[in-house]
Order: structure tokens, then C-alpha cells, then sequence
């Protein structure tokens, strides 16, 4: 990766802001299925611009205003690069090889506004603060992007409430991406579909492929605002599908397929987090969301930190998630089991120079009924030998096995248990630092184990840094005995600050092991910083 930044070193004093990061890296992957090399070239570029008191001279307390936005260029020319003779070209282009390498919505250069908005900061006396654009909302319910409006009002009682709605950011529209909305849809644009020789002729080639249309939306929250160790929000949203989507998998014998449309719900969720912190005995904190599409607790969490003495920090955490999906998503049909982790840790200041931390736990995979089990007795009830899935194929919707299947007593949650555990000690100088990991992770399904140890020593008041890190990882899956293999790597790394406007970072990196054979890789990093 060689990315490069051009951005003021700050805003303080000036009125805007320019800032521009590009990144370019090169590697190949051999596949562990055969000899092919999987090519990639890829470019990152950002460009970033911000204008701050646009009401002219700012004063503290008193309302002001800026505008902000940024573009990304995510560019893959390695896409294609695997593919040679008649199917070059493939996964960009329908008309190759018959469409059989073809994958919709896949560009070689996408081009996405990651935010562009204007807002407002105490406004109306401090009471009043706005944001109108494409934005970002962070809070108990993930990161997520829209463009709208969003209006917050603070009271003197240390409570905030905001309110916003727009239109959530989709990919396939114009300069967005797919990284916000929920999962479980294939959504994009068909563009070309049927007039463009490098489309497909029409969507019943790719049925599971939705258009992606506009999505309205909107929310709300209740948030503290004071005392500084005590910090809570309440908050909703809500999201609706419009346009069409394709409601079977295959066409049917005439090529049609069946279509839902109108407004619908895509999600519904609320949640609550809160979290309170001393810094002289410790912290507690905790969160809940609850979708109530699916209507379950779709994810909790809570921890505990107690800080015993100045040295010592102990604290133990719970999380527990339950996958879910946009409510057009065929995974609504499928059971959502739970995963949760459990752990406990503990870090210790020995020395100024010398820390360890360890972290240890379990973490529990939930499944309706017994996976190993559940086929064999299937085969059982259709007075066939328990191990006929592999031979014959059963209809689960036909007398005996039907009952079967809806059976509660045969649908049991089973749970399966893995063990953690991670172990790190580091000693740290003015100009070096040196640092030892290591982690497990073993249970009924397989085991993953292995450490590594890195190293960084700066010289010359900081101006150059060398660095280098070891690693040793071997697995094991008891369902695929071929797959466990060994792996080895290691980095070497070098750096140079000649200043405060530019700093400069070189690694080398190679991996290896039986299934992949070698893997290379070369980052660069150039970071230029210029004040206007």
C-alpha cells in the first residue's frame, strides 16, 4: 500500500481544510485449490474538503457553522487478472464465456461520497444543532449513512434529543456504497441490462440480483448530556423498501419470475446503551438492541472494569449476538442461534518499561437441534439407513418426516463451546519497543493457535524507525482434516520523518505454509502533510 496525504495541519486559525489521501498496493495470493495466482493492484484515493465558520468570526459559545465532504476511489485492477483464454475478462463482461464468470455490480473503479453536509452548532443560544446532507450515525446500533436531515436540541438538563430522516445509503444509486444497509440482499443497478452487450440480457439471468431503489427512513434518540462520567442513549430507526424485488430463486419454466412491490419494512430496530466511568475506581457499561421485525433481542453486551491500585486492571465482559437481516432477505426464513462470549482480563503495569496483559474465556455457538444428528434420524423415520443423505434425497414436507421436522423435541438447542485465551507482554523505551503475543482458540470444531513477536527501534529524535515481527499459526479442522496446516511469516520494516510535513514507511512481508506455498507482499506508505 502506498498511500500519500496532503492535508493543513489544522483549522484553528483558517477557514478550510483540504485533504487528500492515495493508497496503492500490489501482492499475489497463490489459491490452495491449485496453481492459479490471483493478481491484485489496487488504488485507494480519498479527496477531502472542509470549510469552517462560514458565519465569519467565531466566538466560543456562539453559533457556527461549516460545510464538509469527502469522495473515495476504491479501484481493484487486479479484477479479471486470474482469468486467461476464453473466459478473459469474464467477471466484468457477460458476453464472455457465456456469462458463466460474470458477477453483477462488480467495477473495476467505484466511486462513492463517503459525506458531504452542512451544520449548524449552537444555534438558537446553544439550544439548536443540524446537519443536512450525507452524514454518518454511531451509536448502540452500528454505523450507518444517510441522506437527509438530521436536528438535535440540547436542554440545560443534560438531555439531548435528536431527530432525523432521508434516505439510507444503498449501493447501486449514484456515488454510493452497500456498506451500511442491512445484509441478506444482493442489491445494484441494472443499468445495461438487456441494451448492453457486456449486461446480462435480462434480471431473470441473475434473479437473486435486486434493483436497488430508494430507501426512506428515519429516527430518533434520547441522549445524557452531562455529567462527563455518565453517559446513556436511547435510540431508533426505522428503514422501508420500495421498488421491486424478485420473490422465488429460479425462474419458472416461461423464464418469468414472481415480484413483491410497494412500500414494506427493511428494518425496525431499538437500542440502548449507557456506560460510567471513574478514573479512580473503574468503569461499567452496557447495550441492548432489539429488532423488532424479527421481534428478539438482536445483540447485548456489558462489561465491568475495576482499577485495583495504579498498576492492576481487572474486568470481565459478556457480548451476545444474534445474526439478522434485511426483512426482503430469504435468511428471515432460516434460524438465527445466538453466539456469546464470555470473558474475563487482567493487565498489570510491572515496571514503567514492562506490561502484561492476559484475556481469557468461552465462547458459545447456539444451534437449534443437533447438526450431527439430525439427518441420521431423518433417514431413521423414513425406515432408511442412517447414513442415506449421502445417496438418497428426502422431501421433509411428506408424512412421517414432516412431523418430524416439527417436532420441538427434535429441534433441541445444542450448544458448542470454544475456549480463549491471549497472553501479551511489552517493554517500551523513549525509542524502542518490544512486544510478545499470543492466542488459542480450541473446541469441539477445531483449534487455532500461535503467537508472534514484533520489535521497533526509533532513532535520531524519532527521525528514522526500524522494525520486524516473527509469526507462527497452526490450525486444525477435525471437518476437513487437509485443511490444518502450519504457517510462518515475517515483516521487516522501515521508516524516515524528515519532518513534520512527511513521513515515509517501507515493509516487506512473506507468508508461507503447505497449502498456499509463498506469499509476498510490499507496503509503502507516504504521508505528506502541507498547512495552506
Amino acid at each position: 500500500m502506498l498511500p500519500c496525504a496532503l492535508a493543513p495541519r489544522g483549522a484553528a486559525a483558517a477557514d478550510f481544510e483540504v485533504e487528500s489521501t492515495t493508497g496503492f498496493q500490489a501482492y499475489e495470493v497463490a489459491s490452495p485449490w491449485g496453481n492459479t495466482n490471483i493478481e491484485r493492484r489496487r488504488l485507494l484515493q480519498t479527496l477531502g474538503l472542509a470549510v469552517y465558520n462560514l458565519q465569519g468570526d467565531s466566538a466560543p459559545g456562539e453559533a457556527d457553522y461549516s460545510a464538509t465532504v469527502r469522495l473515495r476511489l476504491d479501484a481493484d485492477f487486479g479484477l479479471n487478472g486470474h482469468l486467461e483464454g476464453a473466459q478473459q475478462g469474464g467477471e466484468t463482461d457477460f458476453s464472455v464465456a457465456g456469462g458463466s464468470r460474470f458477477i453483477p455490480g462488480l467495477h473495476e473503479a467505484p466511486l462513492d461520497l463517503m459525506y458531504a453536509y452542512v451544520e449548524g452548532r449552537n444555534v438558537a443560544s446553544g439550544w439548536l444543532g443540524f446537519r443536512v446532507g450525507r452524514q454518518y450515525v454511531s451509536d448502540v446500533l452500528g454505523w450507518w449513512s444517510f441522506d437527509g436531515a438530521l436536528v438535535r436540541v440540547t436542554t440545560p438538563f443534560y438531555v439531548q434529543i435528536e431527530a432525523y430522516g432521508g434516505l439510507e445509503q444503498r449501493g447501486g444509486l449514484p456515488l454510493s456504497t452497500s456498506r451500511y444497509e442491512r445484509q441478506g440482499v444482493w442489491r445494484g443497478s441494472r443499468r445495461g441490462f438487456g441494451s448492453d452487450r457486456t449486461q446480462p440480457d435480462s434480471p431473470a439471468d441473475f434473479p437473486s440480483y435486486q434493483e436497488a431503489a430508494l430507501a426512506p427512513a428515519f429516527g430518533a434518540a434520547l441522549e445524557s448530556a452531562g455529567p462527563s462520567f455518565l453517559h446513556g442513549r436511547l435510540t431508533y430507526r426505522r428503514v422501508y423498501n420500495l421498488g421491486s424485488s424478485i420473490t422465488q430463486q429460479f425462474p419458472a419454466q416461461d423464464g418469468g419470475v414472481q415480484t413483491t412491490d410497494g412500500s414494506r419494512i427493511s428494518q425496525e430496530r431499538l437500542g440502548y446503551a449507557a456506560d460510567i466511568n471513574k478514573a479512580d475506581l473503574g468503569g461499567i457499561k452496557g447495550g441492548v438492541t432489539y429488532d423488532l421485525y424479527n421481534q428478539l433481542v438482536g445483540s447485548f453486551y456489558g462489561g465491568l472494569e475495576v482499577y485495583a491500585g495504579s498498576r492492576v486492571t481487572l474486568g470481565a465482559d459478556v457480548d451476545y449476538f444474534v445474526p439478522t437481516f434485511d426483512a426482503d432477505s430469504i435468511w428471515n426464513w432460516f434460524t438465527h442461534a445466538p453466539i456469546t462470549t464470555i470473558t474475563g482480563r487482567v493487565a498489570v503495569d510491572i515496571t514503567r518499561e514492562v506490561d502484561l496483559a492476559a484475556w481469557g474465556g468461552t465462547r458459545m455457538w447456539t444451534a437449534e437441534g443437533n447438526p450431527e444428528e439430525f439427518g441420521a434420524d431423518q433417514c431413521e423415520t423414513a425406515d432408511l439407513p442412517r447414513n442415506c443423505l449421502g445417496t438418497t434425497v428426502l422431501d421433509p414436507s411428506s408424512g412421517d418426516l414432516e412431523d418430524f421436522a416439527r417436532d420441538e423435541a427434535n429441534r433441541a438447542t445444542t450448544i458448542t463451546t470454544d475456549v480463549l485465551a491471549n497472553l501479551a507482554g511489552r517493554y517500551r523505551t523513549r525509542t524502542s519497543t518490544v512486544e510478545l503475543r499470543g492466542m488459542l482458540q480450541t473446541g469441539e470444531r477445531g483449534r487455532r493457535t500461535g503467537g508472534d513477536l514484533s520489535g521497533e527501534k526509533r532513532l535520531h529524535g524519532q527521525r528514522y524507525a526500524l522494525g520486524a515481527r516473527v509469526s507462527l499459526y497452526d490450525w486444525e479442522d477435525p471437518l476437513r482434516p487437509d485443511r490444518g496446516a502450519t504457517s510462518f511469516g515475517y515483516v521487516l520494516g522501515a521508516g524516515y520523518r524528515p519532518g513534520e510535513v512527511a513521513d515515509f514507511k517501507l515493509e516487506w512481508e512473506h507468508d508461507m505454509n503447505r497449502l498456499v506455498g509463498q506469499r509476498f507482499r510490499v507496503v509503502g506508505l507516504v504521508n505528506l502533510r502541507v498547512a495552506p
